[in-house]
């Protein structure tokens, strides 16, 4: 007769590996239906598990020797609360380091006198709120993924290859996301400049770029005269582009100047502007620092230095730049006060129902350069990161058919492509050509389909028997 023993080893075995089979066919199920983020959860609580287990294995919360073989319900509880404060703790004393010691965080801004700013921060001029989707609602979506947020392929984009420009031309050459360099023969501007590899995030928890076929570095572009700044979230103010740009003037939002002195920038070089302020920078050219609807910090402390747009009149150019911003009236506003422009950057990128009040959708992106009558759009804040739930060319794609529909001039350059203003002014739908995602076989095979539900049935079936108590435990328990 077979040993009691054995028997219950065995069908400890089944029950687990039925458990284990389950568990790898269901999260194959989770990847065919673009649940696949859900998985790593699993992974998670997995790794929780084999360390609950390890833990368990030795003399920690032991009160007595059953424990150690078996643990109790009260003793795990324990360890698995432990190993969560554990890491609950490294990843608070990694914030708190991060934010004392961390050079990215920038300077200390102080306190304004601007109407802007009150309570110690300062506020938008039309109150926003969470727009009108749920976070819930929008954390949820980002356990999905159909495959459509990242390009499937490198981006096409053109080797950056300044102009020789003569008196009266100027030149535009967008980088991806909100980055724009613009040159005239005796002057170069450069926008919220985001260029490398991991500079938009405080640690490592920040999006990857997108891979282009050529990638644009500081080193290859020419003299920078003026940076304009939007505002200072890290996806548009880059310290190491700041700190290699340490000769250029700089032109920023009130309270950005902290960042920049932080950061090696003499505060001569830095000229602080706040909401309708005006300047002449130069002869040739004069700024108008104008509202936009966002928020701003790099730290804990929020809202504490200003954000905007800049309307910029270079030689006989006016162009608008919006940085960051939901759709508000103050858009007819700034039309009305400093238009019309002859190329308006305006947002179009990264927005959610969540987020509605402070990025704009695509349609929104068009009225906005109806609305500051805007002879030409140039969609920015895409095409690099994702930030948002909606697939990577929609912004792109959803501003042209608008533009279209309402007869508005929507310019798109190649990524590096550098194109004269108001001269053959490039029209291309190159991101039509980007190849289609595909999804892998995995995801589509029928075959792997059958044999996934096949595998399911079988799990259920070793788990049921696995779950069976030896048939001679039965007896001695009936006997007893």
């Amino acid at each position: 007769m077979e040993h009691p023993k054995s028997s219950e080893v065995e069908t400890s075995r089944m029950r687990l590996g039925g458990m284990l089979l389950f568990l790898a066919s269901f999260m194959l199920w989770l990847y065919r239906h673009d649940l696949h983020p859900v998985n790593y959860i699993f992974v998670v609580l997995l790794m929780f598990r084999a360390v609950e287990y390890a833990v368990s294995k030795t003399s920690l919360f032991v009160k007595k020797a059953d424990d150690l073989e078996s643990p109790s319900i009260a003793r795990r509880a324990k360890i698995y609360s432990s190993v969560v404060a554990l890491l609950l703790t490294i990843v608070l004393v990694s914030a708190i380091m991060f934010l004392q010691f961390s050079q990215q965080v920038g300077g200390e801004p102080g306190s304004y006198d601007s109407k802007n700013y009150y309570d110690g921060a300062f506020h938008n001029l039309e109150e926003s709120g969470t727009g009108t989707g749920s976070f819930l609602e929008t954390s949820l979506g980002y356990l999905t993924d159909d495959g459509s947020r990242y390009p499937s392929s490198v981006l096409p984009s053109i080797e950056f290859a300044p102009m020789n420009l003569t008196e009266g031309q100027l030149s535009i050459t967008w980088f991806g996301h909100s980055s724009i360099l613009v040159q005239t023969d005796n002057v170069s501007l450069l926008f919220d400049p985001v260029f490398g590899e991991d500079n938009t995030d405080p640690l490592f928890f920040g999006p990857s770029p997108f891979e282009y076929e050529h990638t644009y570095e500081l080193e290859d572009l020419p003299p920078i005269d003026y940076v304009f700044i939007s505002h200072d979230h890290y996806d548009h103010l880059d310290m190491d582009a700041v700190k290699y740009l340490s000769s250029s003037q700089y032109v920023v939002p009130l309270g950005v100047k902290a960042h920049a002195v932080e950061w090696g920038i003499p505060s001569s070089n830095v000229h602080e502007f706040d909401w309708y302020e005006e300047a002449n920078m130069s002869e040739d050219m004069s700024v108008v620092f104008t509202p936009s609807q966002h928020f701003s910090g790099r730290g804990i402390n929020q809202d504490n230095t200003l954000w905007g747009s800049w309307a910029v009149y270079l030689n006989e150019h006016a162009l608008y730049f919006s940085g960051d911003g939901g759709y508000s009236s103050e858009f007819s506003e700034i039309g009305e006060k400093y238009g019309p422009f002859d190329i308006a950057f305006i947002e179009a990128g990264q927005y959610d129902e969540a987020w509605a009040d402070v990025h704009m959708f695509p349609e929104q992106t068009v009225q906005a350069a109806l609305d500051l009558r805007a002879k030409s759009l140039l969609p920015i804040h895409n095409t690099k990161f994702v930030l948002a739930l909606h697939g990577w060319d929609e912004p792109l794609e959803d501003v042209t058919v608008e533009g279209q529909r309402r007869n508005v001039n929507v310019t798109t350059p190649m990524l590096g492509e550098t194109f004269l203003l108001d001269e053959n002014m490039p029209h291309d739908t190159w991101w039509r050509n980007v190849s289609i995602y595909e999804p892998p076989m995995l995801k589509t095979n029928s075959l792997v389909g059958v044999i996934m539900y096949a595998s399911m049935f079988v799990s259920a079936i070793m788990i049921r028997l696995g779950s069976k108590e030896p048939r001679v435990k039965l007896q001695q328990k009936y006997e007893d």
